[in-house]
């Protein structure tokens, strides 16, 4: 019975949506921001990249397309991870958050549709890569 109840209390939260996949088959957007050192990021760098995370997460909230799930810097890149069950809709999302961004040439994202391993694209973010 009190299962029953924690279920009645509960009804908009994942659990509930048709969109949820499993992890095996979520879906994935990789963004690489090109860092101006190769060894790490300078005070405003961080600034500036964290407010991007920021606009990413609310983005991506606000479609209910996914989740942002984190970053890592290393390697002259910020790594950015952000996971639903489509990577275009995910693109579709965050691709205008990103081209507002001005991200240094070399900077690119991958769409990855399923687990690690699956088909990836790769497509260029940074100012000569736009799209459209």
């Amino acid at each position: 019975m009190i299962f029953v109840s924690v279920l009645l209390v509960l009804p908009n939260t994942r659990f509930w949506s048709f969109d949820a996949v499993s992890a095996a088959d979520e879906q994935a957007i990789i963004v690489n921001i090109r860092l101006t050192s190769a060894d790490k990021s300078n005070a405003e760098e961080r600034k500036r990249i964290a407010a991007l995370e920021e606009q990413l997460a609310a983005a991506i909230k606000d479609s209910g397309t996914g989740d942002f799930d984190g970053d890592e810097f290393g390697n002259g890149f910020c790594t950015m991870y952000l996971y639903g069950p489509s990577a275009d809709r995910l693109f579709t999302v965050v691709q205008p958050v990103l081209k507002k961004f001005h991200a240094l040439t070399g900077s690119y994202l991958i769409k990855r549709y399923g687990k690690p391993g699956a088909k990836q694209e790769r497509v260029a973010i940074g100012d000569a890569g736009q799209q459209k």
